[in-house]
């Protein structure tokens, strides 16, 4: 190979380097605009919706309960019931 071609593979190489370092920034700064869109979401959601959290605590409430109910029906024998 030539010094000019090896010149100009280096030069395209150099460049090549750059523009993925450009895309590794512009592909960060968007993960974090995204990140802080999600947390400005999730407060909006918690602000208008302040009931989220009850409702989801009241989900997670009937999930124990029913697991209780099971086991209960379980150990009486009754597993052919359906709730």
């Amino acid at each position: 190979m030539t010094d000019e071609r090896a010149d100009l593979m280096l030069e395209i190489l150099k460049k090549i380097q750059n523009d993925v370092a450009l895309l590794r920034r512009e592909q960060a700064s968007l993960g974090t605009r995204m990140l802080a869109m999600e947390d400005h979401q999730r407060g909006i959601i918690t602000s208008l919706y302040g009931v989220t959290t009850s409702i989801h605590g009241v989900e997670v409430d009937i999930a124990h309960l029913k697991d209780r109910v099971d086991r209960i029906e379980r150990r009486l024998g009754l597993t052919d019931t359906e709730h």
